[in-house]
């Protein structure tokens, strides 16, 4: 996971970008008695790029759009699972001296996915909506770049 964001420090007008790339694998096993049988193998990728704007100083409004996909294909027999997302989410972030923001997000997107076991394949669509609020820190690398480590509630 690698975050970023770019802004010139937390006065009115000024612009706020940033956005988060994450990306995972893994290998479902298991284990009975002394043998190891690799069940299947998952993947995952997002990427969300965001941008906001101080209003006044310290506070900022802007958005992210977050952008998904998933995958689980079986070692044999098993459902097979494909699915994306994409997802606008407003937010606002407030900063305090020397650099710790409180953030709070509300998305709303569309998620599909399709879902095949033997001969059976399921299609669905679904809408979602997501709420998240969290905790972060400004550390500044120069004048204009900052890593922001966040923790947060989704």
């Amino acid at each position: 996971l690698a975050t970023s964001n770019l802004f010139a420090q937390f006065n009115q007008v000024t612009i706020l970008a940033g956005g988060n790339v994450a990306f995972s694998t893994s290998t479902d096993k298991s284990k009975v008695n002394s043998t190891t049988t690799t069940n299947g193998r998952a993947t995952s990728f997002s990427l969300s790029p965001n941008a906001g704007y101080f209003v006044i100083d310290n506070l900022a409004f802007g958005a992210a759009l977050e952008i998904g996909t998933g995958s689980y294909k079986p070692d044999g027999n098993g459902s097979e699972y494909n699915g994306s997302s994409v997802t606008f989410a407003p937010f606002v972030r407030y900063y305090l001296n020397p650099g710790i923001f409180f953030q709070g997000q509300y998305g709303l997107g569309t998620e599909k996915d399709k879902s095949t076991f033997g001969n059976t394949t399921n299609e669905n669509k679904f809408s979602i909506s997501t709420v998240s609020l969290g905790v972060g820190y400004a550390h500044f690398l120069n004048d204009h770049v900052a890593i922001e480590p966040f923790i947060g509630y989704r």
